[in-house]
């Protein structure tokens, strides 16, 4: 048991470890080595930087190891100078695994070729450099897997949108530092300067003090233009760098100060325009190296330039000289400074809120009108009931007014015979010849007709409530034969002979007995009615108790003149009537009660001549 422990670790182990070598070798880390030229506070250098990180991030799966050097060559005046810090660099490398080499100038490759550093030799580099003329192409010096980007400032387009946003001035002061930089960016303007003459003047300032400069800048006339390329240091050596400059110039000159870089935006003071951008060199240099670290061959990848020139522009100096709403400012211009209100920078969210606000508001509103609009429906609904409950208890009472004769007529019957019985049973008994038999047919009889009286009495009774019951079961057949007991006897006053076709054995359904009841005697009603202006002897009305899969059907038929064409269609309708006395809700209320209870109703004209009113409903087992 230990042993096959002991074969479970060690396979569990070596598992991990091929696991952990796999993970490795997929996320491999990237080592890249920028060497800047100059010091580190160059605000170029920094943009570069900016834009490099940026662009690696987004175009690398594997993580970037980017490490930053500063040579400072400007500042080793020695050859053995020099070569000491190159062995530095040789021996801090040796044993790096380096994946690729940036170089950004002036000169830098120059010096790192002249005493020999070894990565150049066994390292994929990336060259920047200026358009010097003692550069010589890196192509040509050492491995192939070289790309170079030469730098070519387009000074030219730069004056041009500075005096394009300034069409009246016509003095151009452009000053600058000392260093090789300083004179390099200096010497650029100086040989464009015959392309904008004569419609302008160019003043050099240079080899002066800083004091001096700002001197000179306060003299400088308020419809003049200045134009600060590069300075670096002035005549006594001190350091500065271009935004530096830039702002200590823009505090103390009454003219616009164009720079020709986007270092400007580090600092306050120049206005901008057409410039080259260090951000954009850095994105671009980021999208040459990833391609590089990717594999892809150095021969087939091309160095976009047009990303080095943006339009770009400081919102507070645009202000200062009234531009920041002028239609000459480039529609894909990029602003920095600028003065962002708080509904201006969260304007698209304060409109999501206020939109969001709005409609919960409208949807609240709806709801309310809705919950009003459905306590009106729910009124209107009690109102509706409460009326229809008026309108049956109204025809029910007028059709008793009709009925009454027959109810007297038909309570006679039974209230005679018990009478009768009775009277009987007296005489029986005062002759001393009531026997027991005798005895229990007589009241066997009274009781009998008691129940029959009783019934009837039950029956219309029950016409006149105004409620609504629980459905229950109902015995049609019964109904049926009760409805025409109590219709019976004024139909035969009116000549009438009622027939009943009924099924042999009883037929029970679910329903509301005195709704189908008020329904059945609405259609015998509207027979005998259709038969009172007929001269004939032989006025019929039949009805009809018919099985069918499930349901029953009961049609009333009469031999009279049939429905009226014009309201054949609408029959059902509330308050459709030929009868001058009539409500014309019958009908109507018998449609409701049927739907009611789920079934069907129609009527039609006999091809003998009269009419006959069915319903069909849903039967149940007499269980």
């Amino acid at each position: 048991m230990f042993r096959l422990n002991q074969k479970i670790s060690s396979i569990f182990i070596i598992f991990l470890f091929i696991f952990s070598q796999n993970s490795f070798s997929q996320n491999k880390i990237k080592n890249v080595v920028i060497f800047y030229a100059l010091s580190a506070n160059l605000p170029a250098y920094q943009n570069i930087l900016e834009g490099l990180k940026s662009t690696l991030s987004e175009n690398n799966a594997e993580p970037i190891n980017l490490i930053v050097e500063y040579v400072d060559i400007g500042r080793l005046t020695k050859d053995e100078n020099i070569i000491s810090l190159i062995n530095i660099y040789d021996n801090k490398y040796s044993g790096t695994n380096l994946d690729l080499l940036i170089t950004v100038g002036p000169g830098l490759t120059n010096k790192l070729k002249q005493y020999n550093f070894k990565l150049l030799e066994t390292t994929p580099v990336i060259n920047i450099d200026l358009d010097l003329p003692t550069r010589i192409s890196a192509q040509n010096r050492y491995n192939k897997e070289v790309i170079e980007i030469v730098l070519k400032f387009n000074l030219h387009e730069t004056l041009n949108s500075a005096f394009n946003l300034f069409p009246s001035y016509k003095n151009v002061y452009v000053i600058s530092g000392i260093t090789s930089t300083d004179l390099y960016f200096t010497s650029l303007i100086s040989d464009i300067t015959k392309e904008f003459e004569p419609g302008h003047d160019f003043i050099f300032v240079s080899n002066i003090s800083i004091d001096s400069t700002l001197k000179r800048v306060k003299e400088i006339e308020a419809n003049s233009i200045v134009i600060v390329p590069s300075y670096l240091s002035d005549n006594n050596d001190l350091p500065f760098s271009t935004p530096e400059v830039l702002r200590y110039i823009s505090l103390y000159s009454k003219a616009p100060v164009i720079p020709i870089t986007d270092t400007f935006i580090k600092r306050e003071g120049g206005i901008g325009g057409y410039v080259f951008s260090y951000i954009g060199l850095g994105k671009e240099t980021g999208r040459v190296a990833s391609e590089m670290l990717n594999g892809k061959q150095v021969s087939k990848i091309r160095v976009n330039q047009n990303e080095f020139y943006k339009y770009i522009y400081d919102w507070q100096q645009l202000k200062r000289w009234g531009l920041n709403n002028s239609r000459l400012i480039a529609k894909e211009s990029t602003f920095y400074n600028k003065d962002i209100s708080f509904l201006t920078e969260y304007k698209w969210y304060i409109f999501y809120i206020l939109l969001f606000i709005i409609s919960q508001t409208l949807l609240i509103l709806y709801l309310i009108k809705l919950n009003r609009r459905q306590k009106l429906i729910n009124k209107q609904i009690l109102e509706t009931e409460v009326l229809h409950r008026e309108l049956i208890r109204a025809d029910r009472l007028a059709k008793m007014t009709v009925m009454t004769a027959s109810l007297a007529h038909e309570l006679n019957q039974p209230l005679t015979a018990i009478l009768y019985s009775a009277q009987a049973g007296k005489r029986f008994l005062q002759s001393g010849k009531l026997d027991q038999k005798q005895a229990n047919e007589i009241f066997d009889n009274i009781i009998e007709d008691d129940k029959r009286a009783g019934g009837i009495i039950s029956s219309v009774k029950g016409l006149m409530r105004m409620e609504t019951r629980e459905n229950e079961k109902v015995n049609l057949t019964s109904l049926i034969q009760e409805t025409f007991n109590i219709i019976h006897s004024e139909a035969v006053q009116q000549g009438i002979r009622i027939n009943l076709k009924l099924t042999a054995s009883p037929v029970y359904l679910i329903g509301d007995k005195i709704q189908l009841q008020q329904v059945l005697l609405n259609f015998i009603r509207n027979a005998t009615v259709a038969l009172e202006n007929i001269n004939s002897e032989n006025k019929t009305v039949d009805i009809l108790q018919m099985l069918d899969k499930g349901s029953v059907t009961v049609t009333v038929r009469d031999n009279g003149p049939g429905i009226d064409e014009e309201i054949k269609d609408k029959l059902f309708k509330p308050f459709i009537t030929t009868r001058s006395s009539g409500f014309g809700i019958g009908l109507a209320l018998s449609r409701s009660i049927i739907e009611k209870h789920k079934g069907e109703i129609w009527a039609k004209n006999l091809e003998e001549g009269g009419a006959e009113f069915s319903f069909r409903l849903q039967t149940i087992k007499d269980e």
